[in-house]
């Protein structure tokens, strides 16, 4: 008898294996919370200038809400830092790059906003911008 490697579920049936692949070293559930959580992460580093974190916190706020309504995306959040409350760092995992690139792609044919240009002004430096594959 196999037994999932994330849960430790017992897997007697085909149906019991994500994807229904006997092969599979993972259940049906942890195969689709794998899969659902998503396989790119993208992320944003910002900072506010003094006085401003607020007003950057609201517009930040925002982006989030419209965000997270975008096809392909199975997460996103807004920290602030505690040592420095004009440090900001939002984080958006992705279905894949399919999504990503979707996404993209409405933001450049004016379909869809990035970040609001309400935004410019209130840092001190151009955003730092990246993009992870996730690996396990």
């Amino acid at each position: 008898m196999k037994t999932c490697a994330n849960c430790g579920m017992p897997m007697l049936a085909d149906e019991d294996f994500a994807g229904g692949d006997a092969s599979s070293d993972l259940c049906v559930q942890c195969g689709q919370k794998n899969v659902s959580r998503g396989r790119l992460i993208s992320f944003a580093i910002l900072e506010s200038k003094l006085g401003k974190a607020d007003d950057l916190l609201e517009i930040l706020r925002e982006n989030l809400r419209q965000t997270r309504a975008i096809e392909g995306v199975a997460d996103a959040f807004i920290s602030q830092s505690p040592e420095d409350p004009n440090q900001f760092f939002t984080y958006t995992r992705w279905r894949d790059r399919t999504a990503f690139d979707a996404a993209q792609a409405d933001v450049a044919a004016g379909r869809s906003q990035a970040l609001s240009q309400d935004v410019i002004p209130l840092l001190t430096k151009e955003p730092k911008f990246g993009i992870y594959d996730v690996k396990e």
